[in-house]
């Protein structure tokens, strides 16, 4: 993003995911809502339910509202990820805790062997901490109803557009004269927040701190009948059956995909 570019020049998407949970790795994105907007009004709403392929646990259905009925028939995430990038363009994200979305968003592509794509984030979070002093939290439903933003909490579309709300609300109090450009909004923010895991959630991850999802490993492996072969995989998730581990990969040797158990992994180099 060219750092001179007035904000009132700029285009902004709004981005919100409701998922079965809260580990990046495990749970799945079960519905998007996104709004493309100026500081002036919005552009372009989108959303849509997303097959996890799996249930939703009764208690995450109980925040959001979200059942296995209303999703049974969406689409899966690896059709939505040309959708979602499209949407969002070169547009600044505008995010609430954005950590979280593209922590869901880089497993996504990450697990279809895709490339994600250059995303850059503000977080509605810190750029309300700078702004709303005592505040008792700055979850986004007390941001919204200090506001008087009307919103549904935790369902994607109203989120985002709550997120597109409290960034507007931002801009337009400390840009009175509508001159600020990209350069003043970092100084507000500080850097822009990027795709990326933490290291708890890759923790989640991997085996002995060496094997990621998304990244292509070589392990040296026993099967069940004994037979030890050296093979190069793609990692696409972790599943877990009683107490054994299952890493789910693509097997280049097999030109499949296939499971793993982390006991017969026998070295990873």
């Amino acid at each position: 993003m060219n750092d001179s570019i007035k904000l009132n020049d700029a285009v902004f998407c709004a981005l919100d995911f409701e998922t079965t949970g809260i580990n990046p790795v495990i749970d799945r994105i079960i519905e998007v809502g996104m709004v493309k907007f100026t500081i002036d009004g919005v552009i372009e709403t989108y959303s849509s339910f997303i097959n996890p392929e799996r249930d939703i646990p009764p208690e995450t259905t109980e925040i959001h509202g979200i059942t296995d009925v209303m999703v049974k028939d969406a689409p899966l995430i690896e059709s939505m990820l040309d959708t979602i990038s499209e949407f969002i363009g070169d547009s600044p994200l505008i995010i609430q805790n954005p950590r979280f979305d593209l922590a869901f968003l880089d497993v996504a592509f990450k697990k279809c062997a895709r490339r994600i794509p250059q995303l850059l984030a503000y977080d509605t979070v810190r750029l309300a901490r700078s702004t709303f002093k005592n505040l008792p939290n700055y979850r986004l439903k007390t941001l919204c109803d200090n506001l008087n933003i009307e919103i549904h909490c935790h369902r994607a579309l109203s989120d985002a557009m709550g997120c597109m709300e409290v960034f507007r609300h931002v801009v337009k109090i400390h840009d009175k004269n509508r001159d600020w450009n990209f350069l003043d909004l970092n100084k507000l923010h500080g850097c822009t927040i990027r795709p990326a895991l933490s290291r708890k959630e890759k923790a989640r991850l991997h085996l002995d701190n060496q094997i990621f999802i998304g990244d292509v490993v070589k392990i040296r492996y026993m099967d069940e009948n004994g037979n030890i072969t050296t093979r190069r995989i793609l990692p696409k998730g972790v599943v877990r059956q009683g107490r054994k581990t299952y890493i789910y990969a693509y097997c280049y040797m097999r030109d499949d995909e296939r499971y793993f158990n982390t006991g017969r992994i026998l070295k990873v180099y």
